[in-house]
């Protein structure tokens, strides 16, 4: 009998061969050892809740386990709040302070049990100033624009949410009756115009009607002033159109008359570390499923374990339509 070897052929052979005496192989990679996950974003002038959880090892028993743990926070270097006696498993647990963050304070939290010690730290933002002009336009494509000045101090991200709320009578259009003297409801904004700084909103998942929009970082304007702009629905008739489907029957038309209109927008200031960890999250959910997908490590400052610590702040104004 005649053998043709090759050098993959003959490679698989001594691996055949020496499989016997081979020991099954055991992942040693951290990531397949269950650490804590902390979760702290700290609000300007806000109390701080600490969320802590922890990921699993290979085992499904192979769980997180520090009991007995004492948590710090320092301001500056110096110890502001502290709890004692707390356990972080598997189970996500909220864990709450007295301290209110100020603003471009130095933060750390430490958390250590006789084992373990973990840690984390940042810098908040400051204060976010009122805007320069907030400016809306009426019309089916109404722009709103939202002018700022970024502080030059500070490397910081912008996030933003908008909305237009809407109150009045409504209108049953078959039988005139009168259906809701107090209705409201809520449009969202339904495109965003930032041509310089498009790119910052790719992503697989678009903004959701109660979430911000992906941060645009101040690498491109730090120390300016910045517009940012909106593209609403604003038509100049108060008279609105509402569907309502009922029981049985084909949809109905409702009448809304506006009584009361006015824009809401929420401006949020976020520090690097928070910038930086919804980019990288958002990297792996851009390329999740296409050919090209190579996952990317999420950005954490956590010490020893996993997860987050950043600040943010942020302020809400409000532009009437119609008082």
């Amino acid at each position: 009998m005649n053998f043709a070897f090759n050098k993959n052929s003959s490679l698989i052979w001594i691996l055949l061969l020496a499989s016997g005496c081979v020991r099954e192989l055991i992942p040693v990679n951290n990531g397949y050892k269950p650490k804590p996950v902390i979760w702290a974003l700290f609000n300007l002038d806000s109390t701080v809740g600490i969320t802590t959880t922890g990921n699993t090892g290979i085992d499904d028993d192979n769980v997180v386990n520090m009991p007995n743990a004492s948590m710090y926070i320092y301001e500056n270097g110096v110890k502001v709040d502290s709890l004692l006696s707390q356990n972080i498993t598997g189970t996500r647990q909220l864990h709450s302070f007295i301290i209110k963050p100020k603003s471009l304070k130095n933060y750390k939290l430490v958390i250590a049990n006789k084992t373990t010690s973990l840690s984390g730290e940042f810098q908040m933002p400051n204060t976010l100033l009122k805007p320069l002009e907030i400016k809306l336009t009426q019309g089916e494509n109404a722009q709103l624009t939202y002018t700022l000045f970024d502080d030059v101090t500070f490397n910081d991200a912008y996030q933003f949410m908008v909305e237009i709320h809407h109150f009045g009578l409504l209108i049953d259009t078959a039988t005139t009756d009168t259906i809701n003297k107090s209705y409201a409801f809520i449009n969202y904004y339904t495109k965003y115009d930032e041509p310089s700084l498009n790119t910052n909103f790719l992503g697989i998942n678009p903004p959701s009607p109660s979430g911000f929009t992906f941060p645009v970082t101040d690498n491109l304007f730090n120390g300016k002033n910045k517009s940012f702009l909106f593209t609403l629905q604003n038509p100049v008739s108060n008279i609105f159109m509402r569907f309502r489907t009922p029981v049985v029957g084909a949809p109905i038309r409702d009448k809304l008359i506006c009584t009361q209109q006015y824009v809401l927008i929420k401006c949020r200031k976020i520090s690097p570390e928070y910038y930086k960890f919804i980019n990288s999250e958002n990297k792996n959910n851009d390329i999740f499923g296409t050919p090209y997908f190579n996952p990317t490590n999420v950005y954490g400052n956590i010490t020893n374990g996993l997860g987050l610590i950043a600040g943010m702040t942020e302020r809400t104004d409000t532009v009437w339509i119609r008082k």
